[in-house]
């Protein structure tokens, strides 16, 4: 019997446009976003120039004996935005946001394939280990806009930008696409 399940976590945990078509830029180290990118109506009530939106996606297959996962981090161009001129310096806040998700997608893939389970307990294990890294990158993302004042504090802004830049560079090994575990 095949089991599959589908998840997906939101940096704002909402969808703002419903039955809006978005595209989808896939994280990669040889492509960085570019103002283009930001195609979303920017939200009038919300005080900040930009906004990212960046997405942890992962699903699994089960079969008896096996999980199949697949990983991605995504950037969402509809539900982006910007308001006004953008500058270098802020683009390079947003897309550290989306290098931000990627180091977590990368946590995520350790955390899931680092662990045993069996069929019974897989769903509830991984639900809860995917909800503590989101809750832990909601608040390195937070602590990222306080920390650059969201890009005021150019310095800062350098400092986390290399800082992530490593972080994601020493998960490496868990920047594969698809993973297969047993389950006991």
């Amino acid at each position: 019997m095949n089991k599959t399940a589908i998840l997906v976590f939101f940096l704002l945990g909402f969808i703002h446009s419903y039955g809006q078509r978005c595209d989808s830029i896939e994280w990669s180290k040889r492509h960085d976003l570019k103002w283009k990118h930001f195609k979303g109506k920017p939200d009038k009530k919300i005080k900040a120039t930009a906004l990212s939106e960046p997405h942890i996606y992962f699903e699994y297959t089960t079969t008896a004996n096996t999980a199949k996962f697949r990983f991605s981090c995504n950037f969402s161009t509809c539900h982006s935005w910007l308001k006004g001129k953008g500058t270098d310096n802020l683009l390079q806040h947003e897309q550290t946001h989306f290098d931000i998700a990627e180091y977590y997608k990368r946590v995520l893939v350790k955390e899931i394939i680092d662990n045993k389970y069996s069929n019974k307990d897989l769903v509830v294990r991984v639900n809860e280990m995917s909800k503590q890294i989101l809750k832990i990158r909601k608040e390195t993302d937070e602590l990222y806009d306080s920390e650059t004042n969201h890009s005021i504090n150019e310095e800062q802004q350098k400092e986390w930008t290399k800082k992530i830049r490593k972080l994601i560079k020493k998960m490496d090994d868990y920047d594969k696409e698809t993973y297969t575990i047993k389950l006991h």
